[in-house]
């Protein structure tokens, strides 16, 4: 019978009175029958206070507390009996692992023996191949000895007969003989070579000490060392960026690893895995269509750490049109931090979520006219104010403006933030300036704008190598410069199809050193050197006189224009 049958059964009564527990002092933790509570249990007495309820809602508050208890005890042991079993598992797991260990390197070593029984045998064939050879190359040089030794015996023999004889008889004869003989003789050699009784066996050393050192290694699971690692979203068609990073030294190369890509539509297809120079691994492969693609990477037979990895893929075109409230002009769009600042020409700056959502602005001085911007890696912000023809540099704590007197339209903006520098768009030129003391350092690109007032030279960037890309509004072409100003080609012409600009406003280089241009009514995609990949918008989204761009993210593959036509910001997947 179990304790609360007992306590059914015989309820228990207070010790001192004989009572039956009736009430519940929870300052004290006790039950306690009604002279309990009237004598030492009272509600407040003195500094000593009670709290008095019935042994119903004490009951009540042990049962919820018990039961609330009883839930966590519950998921605590099934929670320790799930690790017994993980554990359980892990030891007949390890077991099996040994035995297969130990069974496979008998094996191993028992056809190491069979390999090396097989050599042997070869290099005993070869030993008695070689010994046939040259026994039968012996025994014809004794054969041919002993038949040399018998002529000479023999003439020694009839000489010293004739020398005994009739003196004529051998004079006639005898000198026949003896020239006969001493020419037998000269034949014979002096040194006789020991050619045909070498063979010799080599033993390779170097298959000993490799045998001894590294027959094979013992260690735990390749996969414990190794972690998949990239982004987790993409653009249909655009390189996966996944990486097999060593956590740890060990023993693998690319040929150890398996990877499949599944794409969204069910097939795999396995692809490629390229060593880096860091010694960690890509995963090469695209996916096709929309939707979750999943990258599955074993090293013998096993998932490596996050492996497999789902990838949302994502359809190129465009993605969002964002109406900016109030705007007399839309003139750039950058990204800051997680957000899109938009400018247009005005004294302050829109903030807007990429979602669309706007969050306020950034207002500034009056009579500032925000034209184009760009964003540091630090936070700070540079903008080219286009009325009082000068550059402002935001940072936290102060705000200071440069190039008054050098500058006469400045529109797009590059900073080269290792060497310090800023290039400015300006018409004619591309001005230079060292932006920790706002001094210009130099012109570069200098033209002759007869016939253009102004928007000439409108935007300016830097390839991945450093080279300088100067676009030209009006003489409609991007031109590629070396880092010190001279020209080196004409990228792209000027030209209503596509492949060639009309009137462009906006330049950038993304992070596979590709070139993409806003100009007249499209964004077009270009490589690094020129030659034309794609129009990344439609003529049904809309855009009309784009002015400057910005990419938002690599992974997936996100730009947004300012679209200066319908006033908005569209964001395009390409």
């Amino acid at each position: 019978m179990s304790v609360s049958e007992i306590n059914a059964m015989h309820p228990p009564l207070c010790l001192i009175h004989n009572e039956p527990l009736t009430v519940f002092c929870k300052v004290c933790d006790v039950a306690i029958c009604l002279h309990c509570q009237l004598m030492d249990h009272k509600e407040w007495e003195g500094k000593d206070q009670h709290t008095i309820i019935s042994i119903t809602d004490a009951f009540k508050t042990f049962k919820q507390t018990s039961e609330e208890l009883q839930k966590v005890a519950k998921q605590c042991t099934d929670k320790l009996n799930d690790d017994l079993k993980v554990m359980t598992d892990r030891v007949k797991k390890l077991d099996e692992n040994r035995e297969k260990s130990l069974r496979g390197i008998e094996n191993h070593v028992g056809e190491l023996v069979t390999r090396i029984k097989d050599s042997g045998d070869k290099l005993k064939s070869e030993v008695q191949a070689m010994y046939k050879i040259k026994r039968k190359a012996t025994d014809a040089e004794i054969q041919d000895e002993t038949t040399t030794i018998s002529y000479i015996n023999t003439n020694i023999n009839l000489l010293h007969h004739l020398e005994k004889g009739n003196e004529a008889t051998a004079i006639v004869s005898g000198n026949d003989v003896i020239r006969a003989l001493d020419d037998r003789i000269k034949a014979v050699p002096n040194t006789k070579s020991d050619v045909h009784a070498e063979i010799k066996f080599v033993k390779n050393n170097k298959q000993i000490v490799s045998l001894h050192e590294n027959i094979g290694m013992i260690t735990d699971s390749r996969t414990s060392y190794l972690e998949l690692k990239g982004a987790k979203s993409m653009t249909t068609r655009q390189t996966i960026d996944v990486k097999i990073i060593k956590i740890d030294e060990c023993k693998i190369n690319a040929n150890d690893i398996k990877a499949t890509l599944t794409q969204p539509t069910g097939e795999t297809i396995i692809s490629e895995v390229e060593e880096d120079i860091n010694g960690d691994y890509t995963v090469i492969g695209r996916c096709t269509s929309a939707g979750i693609c999943k990258v599955d990477v074993r090293v013998d037979g096993e998932h490596i750490k996050k492996s497999p990895m789902s990838i949302k893929v994502e359809n190129i075109g465009l993605l969002k049109s964002i109406k900016i409230d109030n705007a007399k002009e839309v003139r750039d769009v950058v990204k800051y931090g997680d957000d899109l600042f938009v400018s247009n020409q005005d004294n302050f700056i829109h903030k807007y979520k990429q979602s669309g959502e706007n969050i306020g602005k950034v207002t500034l001085s009056e009579g500032v006219q925000v034209n184009r911007m760009y964003t540091m890696n630090n936070g700070n912000i540079a903008f080219s104010d286009f009325v009082n023809e000068c550059i402002t540099l935001c940072t936290m704590n102060v705000v200071k403006s440069f190039g008054k007197g050098e500058l006469t339209y400045p529109w797009g903006i590059h900073v080269d933030e290792a060497s310090r520098v800023m290039y400015v768009a300006n018409n004619d030129k591309v001005a230079m300036f060292n932006i920790e003391s706002g001094k210009l350092i130099k012109k570069i690109a200098q033209c002759d704008c007869t016939g253009f007032e102004y928007l000439n030279i409108i935007d300016v960037t830097l390839t991945r190598q450093g080279y300088i890309l100067i676009l030209y509004h009006n003489q409609n072409c991007l031109k590629l410069f070396d880092n010190e100003g001279k020209l080196m080609k004409v990228l792209v012409n000027g030209g209503d199809e596509d492949g060639k600009v009309k009137y462009p406003h906006g330049v950038v280089v993304n992070d596979d050193d590709n070139i993409i241009i806003s100009s007249d009514h499209k964004l077009q995609l270009f490589s690094n050197s020129g030659k034309f990949i794609k129009r990344i918008d439609k003529e049904e989204d809309g855009i009309n006189y784009p002015h400057g761009l910005s990419i938002i993210s690599h992974h997936p593959r996100r730009i947004a224009v300012a679209n200066h036509g319908d006033k908005t910001v569209k964001i395009f997947n390409y």
